[in-house]
């Protein structure tokens, strides 16, 4: 089980390693290459406390038949060792004191919030008010001229039954004009066909065996009228007993 812990923080470590600075040369951090080119570091788990970390010297590939150039190795001087390891910041209670000084400074804020609060809801309110006596004066004023117009509306509708009575009389009395133009023009009408009738003159043919009697008899159905033929055709009747066929006499009605 120790094993497996050591193993774990192992893993840990070099992650942690991996993204801090740390003591590698002039290069601060351990940088990524190619697969081929990685160095694995060597971590002594010993060294734990120190809070440091050396990486190895980089590796040079030589191909071959090419000839490796030497260069003389200059010792670094030691610099001093960068602590990652910080202590932790014990966070200090506040204070009574510190406590209420901030709960007033909160509760100062708060009233400030809340009188700037009710100065809004009281420049909101008068507004409204104001709006709602705009809206009385309007519905006041609304009201009053609807009843203007339902007085104007009552006036108007009896003057127009008035003129409706008016016309209704006048109606009557056309009609009982038009009734008496139309009796006199139907009496006007019988007296002209009277006329007519009376100036029409109908005529008839004396057949052979015919009299003014007979004739009087077949066109008046009453044979003593036969001197209303005489008197109307004198200037061709000589005598009353006298008519000759083939003659055309007058028969007046």
């Amino acid at each position: 089980m120790k094993k497996i812990v050591q193993i774990i923080g192992s893993v840990i470590l070099g992650m942690l390693l991996s993204s801090i600075p740390c003591m590698a040369g002039n290069e601060g951090y351990i940088t990524g290459a190619s697969s081929k080119d990685i160095i694995v570091p060597n971590l002594n788990l010993n060294r734990i406390n120190t809070g440091s970390y050396i990486a190895p010297a980089k590796k040079e590939k030589i191909t071959p038949g090419e000839k490796k150039e030497t260069t003389p190795v200059k010792k670094e001087t030691p610099k001093r060792r960068r602590w990652f390891w910080r202590k932790k910041e014990v966070k200090k209670e506040p204070t009574p004191a510190e406590i209420a000084k901030s709960t007033a400074e909160t509760a100062l804020e708060v009233s400030k919030k809340l009188n700037e609060v009710v100065k809004i809801a009281k420049a909101t309110a008068e507004t409204a008010l104001e709006v709602s006596k705009k809206a009385e004066k309007i519905a006041v004023d609304a009201l009053n001229r609807a009843k203007r117009a339902e007085s104007i509306a009552d006036k108007s509708i009896a003057a127009t039954n008035r003129a409706i009575e008016t016309t209704n009389k006048a109606v009557a009395t056309t009609n009982k004009a038009i009734g008496e133009i139309n009796r006199l023009a139907e009496k006007l009408r019988r007296e002209r066909e009277e006329e007519k009738r009376k100036k029409r003159v109908e005529t008839y043919r004396v057949k052979r065996g015919d009299s003014l009697g007979r004739i009087a008899l077949k066109i008046y159905k009453d044979a003593s009228l036969w001197r209303k033929l005489f008197n109307a055709n004198r200037d061709k009747i000589k005598k009353p007993n006298l008519v000759y066929p083939g003659q055309i006499l007058k028969v007046p009605r």
